[in-house]
């Protein structure tokens, strides 16, 4: 008999295959975590400045993960809410020059 090692995953069905989007408030720790990759339920009222566009993530543990954030609270508010935001160094999100 053959073992298969398959890949654990926070989420599995249909938003296994979704992106995360992140973006950042202004020059802040302030990030968001969306399902919409248009910024379109970024609250306002949260940033003084204007959401900055990031990185885009897939919505599984290891992806999540990658952040300093509580990758469970994450998957729970984007599941109810299609937003998660959450406070870590923007030093975290590099872009390749």
């Amino acid at each position: 008999m053959q073992l298969r090692i398959v890949p654990v995953s926070l989420v599995t069905g249909p938003l296994a295959a979704l992106s995360v989007f992140v973006f950042q408030c202004a020059n802040t720790d302030l990030h968001a975590l969306t399902l919409y990759r248009s910024g379109k339920n970024l609250p306002a009222e949260a940033c003084e400045g204007s959401w900055t566009y990031r990185a885009k993530l897939l919505l599984t543990r290891q992806s999540l993960e990658s952040l300093p954030l509580d990758a469970e609270a994450a998957v729970t508010e984007l599941r109810r809410h299609g937003i998660y935001l959450a406070r870590f160094s923007s030093s975290i999100i590099t872009f390749p020059r």
